[in-house]
């Protein structure tokens, strides 16, 4: 039966049923341990057991280890997931036991990275997604269906809105200025790269030396986001850019720096140039926004970019207003825009085709906007 006794400060309750191990749980007051005594004792006389053994119980930090081996190295995403789960282990709510875990261990760990600077609001959501998915793993899987799920008592972050940052024409001259004297050249290669291709980090650093074909200016990124090869068509400045790294050594890799050394660098010539919410991704916009102010048609930027769907490549997408009242002015005065082009004329379109010589074109590094 239910037996509750106190041990300095702490109240304990214990219940024995026959047919049954000990259940044992410690509460900060007698009410609380009268309650849980009481509400296990009735479970166990109807043949249910929901109660864990905590002494055999994975804590969190223990959980996260077996979860980071055989379920994230199964994910596109597994780089990123396993800095979370470290992130999580360096925490004082990962030396609890799982069943012990609870949603207010969560909402002040949501509270306080509201609190840091720069964590945007799907960062925190994917941080406790994480969490989420070991809970359900661990129900389903690691024989542990007692467990509730903590993130469910959480409120979470709305994803994020699509970004919308470009630089101006004041803070374009002062990036190109410090990157133009930054110290490593061939970081000054990648941005430019970047600019030129909207290429994303993880594609521009993973690029071969063997998938960069110069003879018919093109490269092949593999295993992209979405999962597929993509082949892009290089402009003069990418051609450039890629030439000039292959020329820098031999490595097995066309662009040979690690994501932290890159961002160090970046960071670098941000604090420079005095920019602040200006990240490395935010390239990939500028770049598909430039591609559409110079004319190219929408499979002709998705041929670049690998969006699946027009939703995708307009979220990635802020044309310069001025740009688009000139453009207008053009079509009013009777001019035909540049990328009005027919289907029969894009089926003869170089970019429709991966075989044939991509569209030579020029992208200056950043778009001459207004402060």
């Amino acid at each position: 039966m239910a037996s509750i006794d106190k041990r300095g400060n702490v109240w304990r309750a214990r219940v024995r049923i026959q047919g049954f191990k000990d259940k044992t749980r410690s509460f900060d007051t007698k009410d609380e341990a009268k309650d849980w005594a009481q509400r296990i004792e009735q479970q166990l006389l109807a043949g249910v057991d929901t109660v864990p053994d905590l002494t055999a119980e994975l804590t969190l930090a223990e959980a996260l280890d077996k979860y980071g081996e055989e379920v994230s190295p199964k994910k596109k995403g597994a780089p990123q997931e396993l800095r979370r789960i470290r992130a999580w282990q360096r925490r004082e709510v990962a030396n609890l036991k799982l069943s012990l875990v609870t949603p207010a261990h969560l909402n002040e760990f949501k509270v306080e990275r509201e609190e840091e600077d720069e964590v945007a609001d799907n960062t925190i959501r994917l941080d406790l997604m994480v969490i989420s998915a070991l809970f359900n793993k661990a129900k389903t899987a690691w024989g542990m269906p007692y467990l509730s799920n903590p993130v469910a008592g959480v409120e979470l972050p709305s994803t994020s809105k699509s970004r919308d940052r470009r630089l101006n024409e004041i803070e374009a001259a002062r990036f190109e200025s410090q990157l133009s004297k930054h110290s490593s050249e061939l970081f000054q290669l990648i941005v430019r790269f970047a600019l030129n291709t909207a290429a994303r980090r993880g594609e521009i650093l993973r690029l071969k030396r063997s998938d960069v074909n110069l003879k018919r200016r093109h490269v092949i990124f593999r295993d992209t986001k979405n999962g597929e090869n993509r082949v892009v068509p290089l402009s003069k400045n990418a051609f450039t850019a890629v030439e000039h790294a292959l020329k820098m050594g031999d490595d097995e890799f066309a662009f040979p720096m690690g994501a932290s050394t890159l961002y160090r660098h970046w960071r670098d010539v941000l604090e420079d140039a005095r920019i602040d919410d200006f990240r490395f991704h935010d390239l990939r916009h500028e770049a598909t926004s430039q591609l559409f102010e110079r004319g190219l048609t929408t499979m002709e930027v998705q041929k670049i970019t690998g969006h699946k769907t027009l939703a995708m490549l307009l979220r990635y997408t802020q044309m310069n207003v001025d740009h688009v009242v000139k453009r207008l002015d053009a079509t009013e005065d009777g001019d035909r825009p540049n990328s009005s082009l027919t289907v029969t004329q894009l089926k003869k379109s170089p970019m429709a085709d991966d075989s044939a010589e991509p569209l030579a074109s020029n992208v200056v590094p950043f778009p001459r906007r207004r402060a």
